[in-house]
């Protein structure tokens, strides 16, 4: 139920669907309730653009993971439910999580604890799909990468069952056609110790990314990153820097490559972004201190392109925060400087909707040109507009040059 009015949002029978949902991952049946909870980012998918559950008193749904098949057993908690009009039922929290399985799929949600210890036992046997690219140590895990490059129906099955997961960690998530052979995927895994003194060791999935090889012409193809996940409990520790690393790393070396696209990003794929293409171009002489003060460049844009496959609008910005990083606070005109170039740059859009308006002037009347300066921005509130957007562009690559400073390098 999609309910939406003051009085019932703040009864005691709707749940806030952020609060209530957990997610969990298991390796063992005893891993039930002792292993730790995360809280999604969404459940707007399952639950309603208002994202509340009808129906339920002191209500908690634990969504347990089998951490590497990713088949789920969901437990549903409350203290009571609603009963108090027989036209009013409460949510049926199994079907709303069901619905959103793909409909050749739908094994993929157990509802016995006995089935999700049958599954939990099978996966004993999981190994990775795809051709492991890249191991790497990122905190205390020990990492694998895995390049699935053609379409089958074993990835095909793996990756819905991701993708559910993705309902609740990437907004407006969707499944993707994996028999579309321009799909390109990478599936990153830790390697545990079983801690059986045989060195034997299992996977648990971390995340995964998915990315779309569209045409250039006239014979080269421009990959776009579409979707890309890390689960929470590997964030924070540089792994998601490396994983897009590896990424880049594979895609540098396919000679058809134009450049690297990403699809509609989130602001934290953005920061992520900035700081890895830094890393890199910190490494190009054309991104050194001096040529950062003399400007931006056709030589930057050119070795961006040429060595790390970076569009000319991303290779701008990364010169923007690496002359950012070395603009001197104290000197003020080194510091108008740097903030005329961005102003520039920002105030381009402006300028050219100024030309569409002397465009139109010839085709308006008198009186509908004095209505349109009327409704026109003056200079003051144009200064003002982009003073704005200078302090809030400068505030995101502060964050990236202080991560900058702290890791200067990503591996």
């Amino acid at each position: 139920m999609d309910l939406t009015t003051t009085e019932t949002k703040t009864s005691k029978w709707v749940a806030d669907g952020m609060e209530a949902v957990k997610l969990s991952f298991v390796h063992k049946i005893n891993d039930l309730g002792t292993v730790p909870e995360y809280e999604p980012e969404f459940v707007y998918q399952h639950f309603g653009q208002n994202e509340t559950i009808f129906g339920y008193e002191n209500l908690k749904v634990t969504i347990n993971y089998a951490d590497a098949s990713l088949h789920f057993y969901p437990q549903i908690e409350y203290t009571s439910k609603f009963n108090e009009d027989p036209d009013i039922q409460p949510d049926d929290i199994m079907i709303k999580l069901k619905e959103q399985q793909p409909s050749d799929q739908l094994d993929m949600l157990v509802e016995s604890k006995a089935e999700f210890n049958a599954i939990l036992e099978k996966q004993k046997s999981f190994n990775p799909i795809g051709e492991l690219i890249e191991k790497f140590a990122s905190g205390e895990s020990n990492l694998e990468i895995y390049k699935v490059a053609e379409p089958s129906q074993e990835i095909d099955h793996f990756l819905g069952r991701a993708q559910y997961m993705a309902l609740f960690y990437i907004d407006a998530a969707s499944y993707t056609d994996v028999q579309d052979e321009r799909w390109l995927h990478y599936l990153i895994y830790e390697n545990c110790d079983n801690g059986e003194g045989d060195g034997s060791t299992h996977r648990k999935f971390a995340g995964y990314a998915s990315l779309y090889r569209y045409y250039a012409y006239p014979d080269k193809i421009r990959p776009r990153v579409a979707q890309i996940l890390l689960l929470p409990q590997y964030r924070g520790q540089g792994t998601a820097a490396k994983f897009l690393q590896t990424i880049y790393k594979d895609l540098w070396a396919t000679s058809n490559i134009l450049d690297i696209a990403v699809e509609d990003p989130a602001d934290a794929f953005i920061f992520l972004r900035d700081y890895v293409d830094c890393c890199n171009c910190l490494a190009l002489t054309q991104f050194s201190p001096q040529n950062l003060r003399r400007g931006f460049s056709d030589e930057m844009r050119l070795a961006a392109l040429e060595k790390y496959k970076i569009n000319r609008k991303q290779a701008r910005r990364v010169y923007e925060i690496l002359r950012f990083r070395v603009t001197n606070p104290n000197d003020a005109e080194d510091l108008k400087s740097y903030r005329l170039d961005v102003k520039r740059r920002l105030h381009a859009p402006m300028r050219k909707s100024e030309k569409d308006k002397r465009r139109l002037n010839c085709a308006l009347t008198q009186e509908e040109l004095t209505q349109a300066a009327v409704n026109e921005k003056d200079l003051k509130e144009t200064h003002a507009l982009l003073e704005q957007l200078y302090q809030t562009t400068v505030k995101e690559y502060e964050k990236t040059v202080a991560r900058l400073e702290k890791y200067p390098t990503i591996f």
